[in-house]
C-alpha cells in the first residue's frame, strides 16, 4: 500500500444552468505524477461525510467545510494510502 502525501484542494463553485451549486474536491500531490481526479460534492453535509471517509477528524471536517463555502481552502499535509483515496474517487 502506498501512501501519497499532498494537499486537498477544495473549490465551491456556484454552479451554472445546467448544474446547480457545488463544491470540487481534489488531491494535489507535492511529488510526482498521480491520476487525480475532481470529485463534485452538492452539499454541505456531503463534502463533510467525504472529507471524514479520508480519514480526516469530524471536527477539523465541519472546520474546513464551512471555510470552503466562502472560498477556496487547501488542506495541508494529507498523508494517505492510495487505496483509500482511489475509494473516494480522488485517483482514478
Amino acid at each position: 500500500m502506498k501512501k501519497l502525501t499532498g494537499n486537498i484542494r477544495i473549490t465551491p463553485n456556484p454552479g451554472t444552468e445546467t448544474m446547480g451549486p457545488h463544491f470540487e474536491v481534489v488531491f494535489v500531490p507535492y511529488a510526482g505524477r498521480v491520476n487525480a481526479q475532481t470529485v463534485r460534492i452538492k452539499s454541505h453535509d456531503e463534502l463533510v461525510a467525504l472529507l471524514i471517509e479520508i480519514k480526516i477528524p469530524e471536527d477539523e471536517a465541519s472546520r474546513w467545510a464551512g471555510r470552503a463555502k466562502g472560498s477556496l481552502v487547501l488542506i495541508p499535509n494529507v498523508e494517505r494510502s492510495e487505496e483509500l483515496l482511489k475509494e473516494n474517487g480522488l485517483l482514478a
